[in-house]
């Protein structure tokens, strides 16, 4: 039984009676105006699953320190779910928080100005995936035992009077994907073993009193997106593996005692949008490696000790609108080109030797200036292609000889080491293999494609794993193995397939491949017994948006992104799979031509279906459809759609005004039917797809601004 009273304009007080409906399984009162005291009469509710009171005017009574409500919610022992942020409950934390549910998952109770300590006790509720206590005034310690919670996947303590330092305990949460601990008043240094946290997407030690050295493990954390350490007293040197974080998108250092050059391994980051190293003490020159990162939209240098000149290539920027190098000492002529037109002399304030147009307030360049850096450049770049060239005729030459040399029998199954998202360091043979799936029994056979057969598999450590066995007898099965061999050689991010291992011998060709749980998203989407809320589909399409982003940016265009190729693990996490008809384009070719590719009808873009013209665009168009078929359950193969009359034209004739007559009839049914705020949402969501998926490339979006669209539009829905 559920009560969903959530976003309305509701207020008065929550009645105690609401204790009667003893069968009430999930009550959501969230977003309306309600005053007075939570009733204690809520843990009287023996059989509820969810409580959600977020964002009203709600306040505790409790004649001790401890909180009667929160005591007697111990009753509810199939709680999983506990909201109770943005109330001014003004409470401290009572101990018998360790007597809630061994059920609970999330608890969320940030910005309800909460005082006093964290109780140890908390450790006892061991099912808990989510915990956000951000922004209240608890003091004290991080408890230590935090470290016990083995399936905490989010942990937000920011903007409290938190002290003392980060426990070494943290480390056990292997798990963890998001950690907050900024603003607080934490001392010490960041645990080395912080490093082995491989799961951590986010980072946030902001507004501290860190110090010492950023540990060398850290750079260990090839999954991370988002770093934020500034405003603490961290000193050294920024090491050279920083490199190694390839997916990282938000990269904040600055306002420390950092020191040393800026590494040029930094242009190995080119997912990166947002890199502040202000207000440091770093010298040296301006990497020209920056210039790799060609989706930065942020970038702050100031307050260095930064010489030589800005580097000219950094006018290829596309989206860069913040650049700040002020109070350094660089010198020669500012770029005017590209993003550079844009900005002011703010930018560039308190330097050595600057020069460049009148409006940015520097001296009017001399004849001459800037030439010698230029002709540095030239050389440089000249010097560092003959390298690369013979780089690869030598990589090519080797992986000639290797083949040349390979047993013509299939046992020994090697690991291909030189993936960045290879999981574990070891061999199989075909043996062990036909054993994990039963010897490729049909009960284990998961899907079938083009080129290959995936089975799901379990390896004798118990590692349940998708293998992908490809016909080693059809030529066009060993070109497809061979692309996405490729493919997976240059990609690494939490929104991708990872592969457990390669088997590459003459008579057996598979990918070994982490398996997703929840299979696809075609299942979820077009079979009755599974269903999808609306935010478990907007955050879909937005996982699935930053993957395909993820590929632009390194020149690969998926070709056939659909709902069958978008897997999900057990937390519904999405992962874009399917390799076998990718097109790698060269850096300086914005498209090309491709005449026999098999893209699925019905996603496949129009100038591909006439021209065959191959495009990041296409894979945009694909993306629309995608949008269209996750919201209204419609595949755009579907019977109804048939002479002039298709999905786009579909959606097209249901706006503004009669959006629910294309939504998903499973959306109609778990959702409230006139819920004005989900109706807005899918309603963007539809006009978004309508963009991505226009008759011309030059009308559709990139997958960068598609991705900041959803994002924006799952802010304004479900903040």
């Amino acid at each position: 039984m559920k009560l969903l009273l959530g976003e309305n304009e509701l207020d008065g007080i929550i009645p105690s009676s609401i204790s009667n409906a003893s069968k009430l399984a999930f009550l959501d009162l969230s977003d309306n105006s309600f005053t007075g005291f939570i009733p204690s009469s809520l843990g009287n509710l023996r059989h509820l699953q969810g409580l959600n009171l977020a964002n009203n005017h709600l306040t505790i009574e409790s004649s001790t320190s401890e909180s009667s409500f929160l005591t007697t919610l111990a009753n509810c022992k199939e709680l999983r779910k506990v909201v109770l942020s943005g109330n001014p409950l003004n409470i401290t934390l009572p101990t018998s928080i360790g007597n809630l549910s061994t059920s609970l998952e999330q608890f969320l109770a940030n910005n309800c100005n909460s005082k006093g300590i964290i109780p140890r006790e908390i450790s006892n509720l061991t099912s808990l995936i989510a915990l956000n206590l951000a922004n209240n005034q608890f003091s004290g310690n991080i408890p230590t035992t935090i470290g016990k919670l083995e399936k905490l996947q989010v942990l937000y303590l920011q903007g409290n009077k938190l002290q003392g330092t980060i426990m070494y305990d943290l480390c056990r949460l292997r798990s963890l994907a998001y950690l907050s601990f900024g603003g607080n008043k934490l001392v010490g240094s960041i645990p080395e073993c912080l490093g082995n946290i491989t799961s951590l997407q986010s980072l946030n030690l902001s507004s501290n009193n860190l110090n010492f050295t950023i540990p060398s493990t850290f750079w260990n954390l090839k999954y991370i997106l988002t770093i934020s350490m500034s405003s603490n007293f961290l000193s050294g040197f920024i090491s050279s593996d920083i490199g190694n974080l390839t997916v990282a998108e938000n990269i904040d250092l600055s306002s420390n005692k950092l020191s040393g050059e800026i590494p040029s391994s930094i242009g190995n980051l080119e997912s990166l949008t947002h890199l502040s190293l202000a207000k440091n003490g770093l010298h040296g020159p301006i990497p020209e490696s920056i210039s790799f990162l060609k989706g930065l939209e942020f970038l702050d240098l100031s307050y260095n000790n930064l010489s030589g000149v800005i580097p000219k290539s950094l006018e290829k920027f596309l989206y860069l609108q913040h650049f700040n190098v002020s109070f350094n000492g660089l010198e020669g002529e500012i770029p005017n080109e590209g993003p550079f037109s844009n900005f002011s002399a703010k930018s560039y304030m308190m330097n050595y030797a600057l020069c460049g147009a009148p409006r940015l307030l520097v001296p009017h360049c001399k004849s001459g200036t800037g030439a010698q850096p230029r002709f540095v450049f030239i050389l440089k770049l000249t010097i560092s292609l003959i390298v690369s060239i013979l780089l690869v005729y030598y990589i090519l030459l080797w992986s000639k000889f290797r083949k040349r040399n390979m047993p013509s029998i299939a046992p020994n199954l090697s690991l291909k080491t030189s993936f960045p998202s290879t999981v574990l360091n070891r061999r199989y043979t075909y043996l062990e293999f036909q054993q994990a799936t039963d010897w490729f029994s049909e009960d284990n056979l998961i899907g079938i494609g083009h080129f290959s057969s995936v089975y799901k598999g379990k390896l004798k450590d118990g590692k349940e794993v998708a293998i992908k066995v490809f016909n080693v007898e059809e030529e066009t099965s060993l070109r497809s193995f061979d692309l996405e061999c490729e493919v997976f050689s240059r990609v690494s991010h939490p929104n991708l397939v990872r592969t457990v291992c390669i088997s590459n011998s003459i008579n057996f060709k598979a990918l070994v491949m982490e398996y997703m749980a929840n299979g696809s998203l075609e299942k979820w989407l077009h079979t009755h017994k599974y269903d999808l809320d609306i935010l478990q589909r907007v955050d879909i399409m937005i996982e699935t948006a930053k993957a395909v982003r993820y590929l632009h940016q390194r020149c690969i265009i998926h070709c056939d992104i659909k709902p069958s190729n978008i897997i999900l693990d057990e937390d519904m996490v999405a992962h874009v799979s399917d390799f076998s008809i990718a097109k790698i384009q060269p850096v300086s070719r914005i498209r090309t031509i491709q005449s026999k590719l098999m893209c699925t009808i019905g996603y496949v873009a129009p100038e591909y279906g006439r021209y065959g013209i191959v495009s990041a665009s296409m894979d945009v168009y694909s993306f629309g459809i995608l949008l269209m078929e996750t919201f209204t359950g419609k595949k755009p193969t579907h019977e109804m759609f048939t002479g002039e009359m298709n999905l786009r034209r579909w959606v097209i004739e249901s706006l503004p005004c009669e959006v629910e007559r294309v939504i998903d009839p499973s959306l109609l049914q778990t959702e409230e039917e006139n819920n004005d705020v989900y109706m807005k949402c899918i309603s963007s969501v539809m006009r978004l797809a309508l963009i991505c998926s226009a008759e011309s490339p030059s009308e559709r979006l990139n997958m960068r601004d598609v991705e900041e669209k959803l994002n924006n539009i799952r802010f304004s829905t479900f903040r």
